[in-house]
Protein backbone atom coordinates (compact mmCIF):
# COMPACT_ATOMS: atom_id res chain seq x y z
CA UNK A 1 0.00 0.00 0.00
CA UNK A 2 1.12 3.56 -0.71
CA UNK A 3 1.34 6.07 2.13
CA UNK A 4 2.01 9.80 1.98
CA UNK A 5 3.83 11.90 4.57
CA UNK A 6 3.74 15.68 4.73
CA UNK A 7 6.59 16.61 7.03
CA UNK A 8 9.47 14.15 7.30
CA UNK A 9 11.65 15.69 9.96
CA UNK A 10 12.86 13.65 12.91
CA UNK A 11 9.43 12.27 13.89
CA UNK A 12 7.98 12.01 10.40
CA UNK A 13 11.01 10.24 9.01
CA UNK A 14 11.13 7.72 11.87
CA UNK A 15 7.43 6.91 11.43
CA UNK A 16 7.80 6.61 7.66
CA UNK A 17 10.81 4.30 8.03
CA UNK A 18 8.91 1.93 10.31
CA UNK A 19 5.98 1.76 7.90
CA UNK A 20 8.39 1.20 4.99
CA UNK A 21 10.07 -1.62 6.87
CA UNK A 22 6.71 -3.39 7.01
CA UNK A 23 6.05 -3.23 3.28
CA UNK A 24 4.53 0.20 2.68
CA UNK A 25 5.60 2.41 -0.22
CA UNK A 26 6.29 5.92 1.11
CA UNK A 27 6.27 9.30 -0.61
CA UNK A 28 7.23 12.17 1.70
CA UNK A 29 7.15 15.95 1.34
CA UNK A 30 9.81 18.29 2.68
CA UNK A 31 10.99 21.82 1.88
CA UNK A 32 14.75 21.38 2.34
CA UNK A 33 16.43 20.22 -0.92
CA UNK A 34 19.68 19.19 0.79
CA UNK A 35 17.79 17.09 3.34
CA UNK A 36 15.70 15.52 0.57
CA UNK A 37 18.83 14.55 -1.35
CA UNK A 38 20.46 13.04 1.73
CA UNK A 39 17.41 10.91 2.46
CA UNK A 40 16.89 9.86 -1.14
CA UNK A 41 20.60 9.03 -1.50
CA UNK A 42 20.57 7.23 1.88
CA UNK A 43 23.45 9.41 3.12
CA UNK A 44 21.62 11.22 5.95
CA UNK A 45 23.48 11.32 9.25
CA UNK A 46 21.23 11.39 12.31
CA UNK A 47 21.70 11.35 16.07
CA UNK A 48 18.31 9.64 16.42
CA UNK A 49 18.90 5.91 17.14
CA UNK A 50 18.24 3.45 14.29
CA UNK A 51 17.49 6.09 11.65
CA UNK A 52 20.68 5.53 9.64
CA UNK A 53 20.27 1.74 9.79
CA UNK A 54 16.61 1.77 8.75
CA UNK A 55 17.31 4.30 6.01
CA UNK A 56 20.17 2.25 4.60
CA UNK A 57 17.99 -0.86 4.46
CA UNK A 58 14.86 0.74 3.00
CA UNK A 59 13.95 0.53 -0.69
CA UNK A 60 10.51 2.13 -0.95
CA UNK A 61 10.87 5.62 0.49
CA UNK A 62 11.26 8.77 -1.59
CA UNK A 63 11.07 12.45 -0.67
CA UNK A 64 9.88 15.29 -2.87
CA UNK A 65 9.24 19.04 -2.72
CA UNK A 66 6.06 18.71 -4.78
CA UNK A 67 2.78 18.43 -2.86
CA UNK A 68 1.06 16.95 -5.90
CA UNK A 69 3.46 14.00 -5.84
CA UNK A 70 2.33 13.07 -2.34
CA UNK A 71 -1.38 13.67 -2.96
CA UNK A 72 -1.32 11.57 -6.13
CA UNK A 73 0.71 8.83 -4.48
CA UNK A 74 -1.69 7.82 -1.72
CA UNK A 75 -5.21 8.08 -0.37
CA UNK A 76 -3.90 7.99 3.23
CA UNK A 77 -1.65 10.91 4.09
CA UNK A 78 0.02 11.54 7.45
CA UNK A 79 0.71 15.17 8.40
CA UNK A 80 3.72 15.35 10.72
CA UNK A 81 4.72 19.02 10.78
CA UNK A 82 5.81 20.59 14.04
CA UNK A 83 3.45 22.51 16.31
CA UNK A 84 5.94 24.32 18.57
CA UNK A 85 5.21 26.50 21.57
CA UNK A 86 3.02 29.40 20.53
CA UNK A 87 3.59 31.67 23.52
CA UNK A 88 -0.16 32.09 23.91
CA UNK A 89 -3.01 30.32 25.72
CA UNK A 90 -3.38 28.06 22.68
CA UNK A 91 0.05 26.59 23.59
CA UNK A 92 0.68 25.00 20.17
CA UNK A 93 1.55 27.04 17.10
CA UNK A 94 -0.57 25.36 14.42
CA UNK A 95 0.35 27.81 11.65
CA UNK A 96 2.35 25.24 9.63
CA UNK A 97 -0.34 22.63 10.08
CA UNK A 98 -3.08 25.00 9.02
CA UNK A 99 -1.07 26.08 5.97
CA UNK A 100 -0.70 22.44 4.94
CA UNK A 101 -4.47 21.98 5.13
CA UNK A 102 -5.07 25.20 3.19
CA UNK A 103 -2.67 24.05 0.45
CA UNK A 104 -4.37 20.66 0.25
CA UNK A 105 -7.73 22.41 0.02
CA UNK A 106 -6.49 24.46 -2.95
CA UNK A 107 -5.97 21.18 -4.80
CA UNK A 108 -9.62 20.22 -4.13
CA UNK A 109 -8.60 16.60 -3.59
CA UNK A 110 -11.22 13.87 -3.33
CA UNK A 111 -11.53 10.68 -1.31
CA UNK A 112 -8.46 11.26 0.87
CA UNK A 113 -7.87 10.17 4.47
CA UNK A 114 -5.82 12.89 6.13
CA UNK A 115 -4.18 12.00 9.46
CA UNK A 116 -2.81 14.69 11.79
CA UNK A 117 0.02 13.32 13.93
CA UNK A 118 1.18 16.53 15.65
CA UNK A 119 -0.23 17.63 18.99
CA UNK A 120 -3.04 20.18 18.88
CA UNK A 121 -5.37 21.75 21.41
CA UNK A 122 -8.69 19.94 21.88
CA UNK A 123 -11.18 21.29 19.36
CA UNK A 124 -8.68 22.16 16.62
CA UNK A 125 -9.76 19.46 14.18
CA UNK A 126 -13.50 20.04 14.36
CA UNK A 127 -13.42 23.82 14.80
CA UNK A 128 -10.53 24.78 12.49
CA UNK A 129 -9.11 21.85 10.55
CA UNK A 130 -12.36 20.77 8.92
CA UNK A 131 -13.10 24.34 7.82
CA UNK A 132 -9.70 24.56 6.15
CA UNK A 133 -10.39 21.53 3.89
CA UNK A 134 -14.07 22.21 3.21
CA UNK A 135 -13.57 22.08 -0.56
CA UNK A 136 -12.09 18.56 -0.48
CA UNK A 137 -14.89 16.18 -1.39
CA UNK A 138 -15.25 12.97 0.64
CA UNK A 139 -12.01 13.76 2.47
CA UNK A 140 -11.76 13.01 6.19
CA UNK A 141 -9.57 14.61 8.83
CA UNK A 142 -8.36 12.30 11.59
CA UNK A 143 -5.98 12.37 14.58
CA UNK A 144 -3.20 9.91 15.33
CA UNK A 145 -0.62 11.42 17.71
CA UNK A 146 2.27 9.28 18.85
CA UNK A 147 3.51 8.73 22.40
CA UNK A 148 7.25 8.84 21.83
CA UNK A 149 10.32 10.57 23.22
CA UNK A 150 13.02 12.25 21.17
CA UNK A 151 16.06 9.99 21.31
CA UNK A 152 14.02 6.76 21.20
CA UNK A 153 11.38 7.49 18.55
CA UNK A 154 11.65 4.29 16.53
CA UNK A 155 11.83 2.08 19.60
CA UNK A 156 8.85 3.81 21.20
CA UNK A 157 6.82 3.68 17.99
CA UNK A 158 7.49 -0.02 17.48
CA UNK A 159 6.69 -0.83 21.12
CA UNK A 160 3.74 1.45 21.72
CA UNK A 161 1.53 0.66 24.72
CA UNK A 162 -1.47 1.60 22.62
CA UNK A 163 -2.42 3.26 19.35
CA UNK A 164 -4.64 6.34 19.66
CA UNK A 165 -6.91 7.06 16.69
CA UNK A 166 -9.26 9.99 16.47
CA UNK A 167 -11.63 9.29 13.60
CA UNK A 168 -13.98 11.46 11.60
CA UNK A 169 -16.07 8.38 10.89
CA UNK A 170 -15.95 4.61 11.31
CA UNK A 171 -14.59 4.02 7.82
CA UNK A 172 -11.61 6.36 8.16
CA UNK A 173 -10.82 5.03 11.63
CA UNK A 174 -10.82 1.45 10.34
CA UNK A 175 -8.45 2.39 7.52
CA UNK A 176 -5.92 3.77 9.98
CA UNK A 177 -6.37 0.84 12.35
CA UNK A 178 -5.66 -1.65 9.57
CA UNK A 179 -2.35 0.09 8.84
CA UNK A 180 -1.16 -0.50 12.38
CA UNK A 181 -2.27 -4.12 12.39
CA UNK A 182 0.36 -4.69 9.72
CA UNK A 183 3.22 -3.36 11.85
CA UNK A 184 2.16 -4.36 15.38
CA UNK A 185 1.32 -7.77 16.78
CA UNK A 186 -2.13 -7.57 18.40
CA UNK A 187 -1.88 -3.85 19.15
CA UNK A 188 -4.09 -2.18 21.72
CA UNK A 189 -6.04 0.29 19.59
CA UNK A 190 -8.29 2.98 20.98
CA UNK A 191 -10.54 4.54 18.32
CA UNK A 192 -12.78 7.47 19.22
CA UNK A 193 -14.01 10.86 18.09
CA UNK A 194 -11.37 13.46 17.24
CA UNK A 195 -12.19 15.65 20.24
CA UNK A 196 -11.85 12.65 22.55
CA UNK A 197 -8.45 11.73 21.09
CA UNK A 198 -7.26 15.33 21.38
CA UNK A 199 -8.12 15.25 25.08
CA UNK A 200 -6.49 11.84 25.58
CA UNK A 201 -3.18 13.00 24.10
CA UNK A 202 -2.56 15.86 26.52
CA UNK A 203 -4.19 14.01 29.43
CA UNK A 204 -1.77 11.07 29.21
CA UNK A 205 1.25 13.35 29.36
CA UNK A 206 -0.42 15.41 32.09
CA UNK A 207 -0.78 12.25 34.15
CA UNK A 208 2.85 11.27 33.57
CA UNK A 209 4.12 14.63 34.80
CA UNK A 210 1.81 14.37 37.80
CA UNK A 211 3.36 11.00 38.60
CA UNK A 212 6.90 12.36 38.17
CA UNK A 213 6.27 15.35 40.44
CA UNK A 214 4.60 13.10 43.00
CA UNK A 215 7.59 10.73 43.00
CA UNK A 216 10.01 13.63 43.36
CA UNK A 217 7.94 15.08 46.20
CA UNK A 218 8.09 11.75 48.08
CA UNK A 219 11.80 11.53 47.29
CA UNK A 220 12.34 14.98 48.82
CA UNK A 221 10.29 13.93 51.86
CA UNK A 222 12.51 10.89 52.31
CA UNK A 223 15.67 12.97 52.10
CA UNK A 224 14.38 15.31 54.81
CA UNK A 225 13.58 12.41 57.14
CA UNK A 226 16.54 10.07 56.66
CA UNK A 227 14.67 7.52 54.55
CA UNK A 228 15.89 5.89 51.34
CA UNK A 229 13.65 7.22 48.52
CA UNK A 230 14.50 4.29 46.25
CA UNK A 231 13.20 1.79 48.80
CA UNK A 232 10.08 3.84 49.51
CA UNK A 233 9.20 4.48 45.85
CA UNK A 234 9.81 0.88 44.87
CA UNK A 235 7.39 -0.23 47.56
CA UNK A 236 4.77 2.31 46.45
CA UNK A 237 5.13 1.15 42.85
CA UNK A 238 4.54 -2.46 43.87
CA UNK A 239 0.85 -1.64 44.17
CA UNK A 240 -0.60 -2.48 40.75
CA UNK A 241 -2.85 0.56 40.96
CA UNK A 242 0.28 2.73 41.01
CA UNK A 243 2.95 0.89 38.99
CA UNK A 244 6.68 1.55 38.75
CA UNK A 245 6.90 3.47 35.47
CA UNK A 246 7.83 7.14 35.96
CA UNK A 247 7.95 6.55 39.73
CA UNK A 248 11.60 6.93 40.56
CA UNK A 249 13.95 9.37 42.21
CA UNK A 250 15.34 11.81 39.68
CA UNK A 251 15.38 15.18 38.06
CA UNK A 252 12.25 17.11 37.18
CA UNK A 253 10.57 16.49 33.84
CA UNK A 254 11.61 18.42 30.75
CA UNK A 255 11.72 18.23 26.97
CA UNK A 256 9.56 19.51 24.14
CA UNK A 257 6.41 17.53 25.00
CA UNK A 258 5.70 16.86 28.68
CA UNK A 259 5.91 20.45 30.02
CA UNK A 260 3.81 22.02 27.27
CA UNK A 261 1.23 19.21 27.18
CA UNK A 262 0.81 19.67 30.93
CA UNK A 263 0.33 23.40 30.45
CA UNK A 264 -2.09 22.72 27.58
CA UNK A 265 -4.18 20.51 29.85
CA UNK A 266 -4.25 23.24 32.51
CA UNK A 267 -5.41 25.76 29.93
CA UNK A 268 -8.11 23.48 28.52
CA UNK A 269 -9.45 22.91 32.03
CA UNK A 270 -9.49 26.65 32.71
CA UNK A 271 -11.21 27.32 29.37
CA UNK A 272 -13.84 24.76 30.32
CA UNK A 273 -14.41 26.35 33.76
CA UNK A 274 -12.89 23.37 35.56
CA UNK A 275 -10.47 23.94 38.43
CA UNK A 276 -6.92 23.24 37.25
CA UNK A 277 -5.07 23.52 40.58
CA UNK A 278 -3.86 19.91 40.41
CA UNK A 279 -2.10 20.40 37.09
CA UNK A 280 -0.68 23.80 38.00
CA UNK A 281 0.74 22.25 41.18
CA UNK A 282 2.48 19.60 39.09
CA UNK A 283 4.37 22.24 37.11
CA UNK A 284 5.05 24.26 40.25
CA UNK A 285 6.53 21.31 42.15
CA UNK A 286 8.71 20.45 39.18
CA UNK A 287 10.43 23.82 39.68
CA UNK A 288 10.52 23.40 43.46
CA UNK A 289 12.20 20.01 43.14
CA UNK A 290 14.89 21.32 40.79
CA UNK A 291 15.59 24.17 43.22
CA UNK A 292 15.87 21.71 46.12
CA UNK A 293 18.41 19.68 44.12
CA UNK A 294 20.33 22.88 43.41
CA UNK A 295 20.28 23.90 47.09
CA UNK A 296 21.60 20.48 48.04
CA UNK A 297 24.55 21.03 45.68
CA UNK A 298 25.13 24.52 47.07
CA UNK A 299 25.38 23.05 50.56
CA UNK A 300 28.34 20.99 49.36
CA UNK A 301 30.10 24.37 49.11
CA UNK A 302 32.15 23.56 46.01
CA UNK A 303 33.42 26.33 43.78
CA UNK A 304 32.87 24.40 40.55
CA UNK A 305 30.23 21.89 39.50
CA UNK A 306 30.36 19.55 36.51
CA UNK A 307 27.20 18.48 34.64
CA UNK A 308 27.93 15.56 32.34
CA UNK A 309 25.15 15.04 29.77
CA UNK A 310 22.49 17.76 29.67
CA UNK A 311 20.00 16.54 27.07
CA UNK A 312 16.46 16.89 28.42
CA UNK A 313 16.32 13.10 28.58
CA UNK A 314 18.82 11.38 30.85
CA UNK A 315 21.41 9.43 28.85
CA UNK A 316 20.31 10.66 25.42
CA UNK A 317 22.71 12.32 23.01
CA UNK A 318 20.34 14.19 20.72
CA UNK A 319 20.67 18.01 20.57
CA UNK A 320 17.47 18.83 22.45
CA UNK A 321 17.85 20.73 25.72
CA UNK A 322 14.37 22.21 26.12
CA UNK A 323 13.43 22.40 29.82
CA UNK A 324 16.55 20.41 30.76
CA UNK A 325 16.54 20.00 34.54
CA UNK A 326 20.34 19.83 34.72
CA UNK A 327 20.68 23.13 32.91
CA UNK A 328 18.13 24.77 35.18
CA UNK A 329 20.11 23.56 38.21
CA UNK A 330 23.39 24.70 36.66
CA UNK A 331 21.90 28.16 36.04
CA UNK A 332 20.71 28.31 39.67
CA UNK A 333 24.26 27.58 40.87
CA UNK A 334 25.76 30.27 38.63
CA UNK A 335 23.27 32.83 39.96
CA UNK A 336 24.57 31.97 43.43
CA UNK A 337 28.18 32.67 42.53
CA UNK A 338 29.35 29.21 41.53
CA UNK A 339 31.00 27.99 38.35
CA UNK A 340 29.16 25.34 36.34
CA UNK A 341 30.81 23.30 33.61
CA UNK A 342 28.78 21.55 30.94
CA UNK A 343 30.25 18.41 29.36
CA UNK A 344 28.57 16.87 26.33
CA UNK A 345 28.93 16.25 22.60
CA UNK A 346 29.50 19.17 20.24
CA UNK A 347 25.92 19.34 18.93
CA UNK A 348 24.44 19.59 22.43
CA UNK A 349 27.11 22.05 23.59
CA UNK A 350 26.23 24.31 20.66
CA UNK A 351 22.54 24.22 21.65
CA UNK A 352 23.47 25.17 25.22
CA UNK A 353 25.62 28.05 24.00
CA UNK A 354 22.73 29.36 21.89
CA UNK A 355 20.59 29.69 25.01
CA UNK A 356 23.08 30.35 27.81
CA UNK A 357 26.15 31.80 26.08
CA UNK A 358 29.05 32.35 28.49
CA UNK A 359 27.15 31.57 31.69
CA UNK A 360 28.89 28.19 31.78
CA UNK A 361 32.25 26.75 30.89
CA UNK A 362 32.24 23.91 28.41
CA UNK A 363 33.92 20.60 27.72
CA UNK A 364 33.29 18.96 24.36
CA UNK A 365 33.57 15.20 24.65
Amino acid sequence: MNLGFIGVGRLGLCTALVFEKHGYNIMGLDINPNYINEVNNRTLQSKEPNVEKYLKDCKNLKLTMNLDDVLNHSDIIFIVVDTPNSGSDKIYDTNKLSNVLININKKKVKDKTLVICCTVMPGYINEIGKELIKDCESTTLNYNPEFIAQGSIIRDFENADFILIGQENEQSGLKIENLYKQIHNNPVIRRMKNIEAEIVKISVNGFLTTKISYANMISDLCDKNGADPNIVLKAIGSDSRVGTKYLGKGYGFGGPCLPRDTLALANVLKRSDINNDIILSVKNYNNIHNNLLAEKLLNENREEYLFDGVCYKEGAKIPIIEESAKLKIAEYLVKNGKTATIKDNEDIINEVKKEYGNKFTYIVE
